[in-house]
């Protein structure tokens, strides 16, 4: 298996540092950097990055690695029945400590997470959301107490350790880890990719702990950067990949797109030329989650084609 990685992150537009707002007590994470609302820029074959204004993570170089679509530029034929392709998903909670205030998740918060990750791969979320073929079976959660671990930087000894030691199952098992993140990120993921060298470790979905639903980070706290990267790991681009170019994203029926989105702001459209508003609304956006809930039929599609071609 091939990869590409991409990350979500809380938005690179300015370099001023800025502290991530915090709802309730705020546990003392690595994790809560910098606030600000949310930014993505693609980067076919490296790192695609959702960050806050202010946030430390560098803008990655999206000439890097390979140009080539997952599908290679072939539209989706077919769709399977809603529902028919069952995930089996392993979640993976890192933690400093045995406290919550440490990120040691309880098994409520994950299983609301997944109920949230299910809703949104169902169509259940809100008016448009296309019911995919997806859903998540959780079979197992494991946790791991080691402040060396805690802080998953992509590309970081800490990764690879932590998933060389804990990922289960191959390409069709999604494996979630849950723990820190500096430099205001709010997660990355990693799917099949043509050319290069497998490194199987770096497969799976990282997402920051305080993301969950009741998490800590201001307006990203409803669970939704959990399928914004599952999306990754089924071959999605951001809305606003290539801008408002003829290619997109790859998927013909969301709405081309300038530049991601901060917060939710209404009737907001970056390409005039282009019919219809940006897709505000959808989950590969960087919309806050309040406001991000759907898939279009277009993603459901490539998600579909993509498991069969790269995962089945």
């Amino acid at each position: 298996m091939n990869v590409t990685r991409l990350v979500r992150t809380v938005p690179v537009l300015a370099l001023s540092a800025a502290l991530m707002p915090l709802t309730g007590a705020a546990p003392a994470l690595s994790s809560v950097a910098s606030a600000l609302p949310a930014c993505e820029v693609a980067t076919p074959g490296g790192i695609e990055v959702r960050a806050k204004p202010g946030a430390k993570a560098p803008e990655p170089d999206a000439s890097k690695g390979s140009s080539r679509d997952l599908l290679q530029g072939k539209q989706p034929t077919s769709l399977s029945p809603a529902g028919s392709i069952s995930v089996t998903t392993y979640v993976h909670v890192i933690a400093q400590g045995m406290t919550r205030a440490e990120g040691n998740l309880s098994d409520a918060e994950i299983a609301e997470q997944m109920a949230v990750l299910n809703r949104s791969f169902s169509g259940a979320t809100g008016p448009g959301a296309a019911d995919t073929a997806f859903r998540f079976r959780l079979a197992g959660t494991t946790r791991t107490i080691d402040p060396a671990l805690y802080d998953l930087a992509p590309g970081s000894a800490a990764e690879r350790q932590a998933k060389t030691a804990l990922r289960r199952g191959d390409d069709r098992t999604l494996n979630i880890y849950l723990g820190g993140l500096g430099g205001g990120l709010l997660g990355y993921a990693y799917f099949p990719q043509q050319g290069g060298k497998s490194k199987p470790w770096q497969d799976g979905v990282v997402v920051l702990n305080e993301s969950v639903p009741g998490g800590a980070v201001r307006n990203y706290n409803a669970g939704d950067t959990l399928p914004h990267e599952v999306g990754h790991w089924l071959g999605l681009y951001h809305t606003f990949q290539n801008g408002c170019s003829t290619a997109g994203d790859r998927v013909n029926d969301t709405p081309a797109e300038a530049v991601p989105t901060t917060g939710c702001p209404d009737g907001k459209d970056t390409c005039l030329k282009d019919p219809g508003l940006d897709p505000v609304e959808n989950l590969m956006d960087y919309s806050y989650d309040a406001c991000m809930y759907a898939f279009t039929r277009g993603q459901a599609a490539r998600m579909d084609a993509v498991w069969k071609a790269w995962r089945a």
